[in-house]
């Protein structure tokens, strides 16, 4: 039963997403700002650094698929940054002391740097018309901002869960 739990919460964490932007549209600003949620990659850096990387590689595979099937027209975009920056992270980690502030830190750069990847991709399929100080202006810095208040309510209970699926794992 507990061992149900891990997919149960990434399954969560990825449904949280689009639920977020559902009440919180990009009418919220007026359409100044547009706060792009990414607590399922947060959830997934988490499950890397404090439980296993390759089982948050085979979750950034499996969920980036379903995220580039469902949200976006880009296949594989997801499918391929996503595992791409669990495992950086991950070794990442290991060579830099790991804690919750540094952590901090390595989240918030590897949102921005998912956040430019998908710019850049758009950019370069020509679906998008913003240029890179308005995305930065109005996607990027709110969106930072956004993922670091998640990161600053939610650290210390994802950290503490997932310490906890290490030990029911095993």
């Amino acid at each position: 039963m507990k061992k149900g739990l891990l997919p149960l919460l990434m399954i969560v964490l990825f449904y949280s997403d689009s639920v977020f932007m559902t009440f919180f549209s990009e009418n919220a600003f007026n359409g100044a700002y547009v706060p792009v949620p990414r607590f399922f990659l947060i959830g997934l850096l988490f499950m890397s650094v404090f439980f296993d990387r390759n089982t948050a590689v085979k979750y950034g595979l499996l969920f980036g698929f379903l995220f580039d099937m469902f949200y976006t027209g880009l296949l594989g975009a997801y499918m391929f940054f996503l595992p791409l920056i669990v495992y950086v992270t991950s070794k990442l980690t290991k060579w830099l002391q790991s804690t919750l502030f540094i952590f901090f830190i390595i989240v918030l750069f590897d949102i921005a740097l998912l956040e430019m990847m998908i710019y850049g991709l758009n950019v370069l399929v020509q679906r998008t018309e913003a240029s890179f100080e308005q995305f930065v202006m109005i996607r990027l810095w709110p969106t930072l901002a956004l993922n670091a208040l998640c990161y600053i309510l939610f650290a210390i209970p994802l950290r503490n869960a997932f310490q906890k699926f290490k030990i029911i794992f095993g």
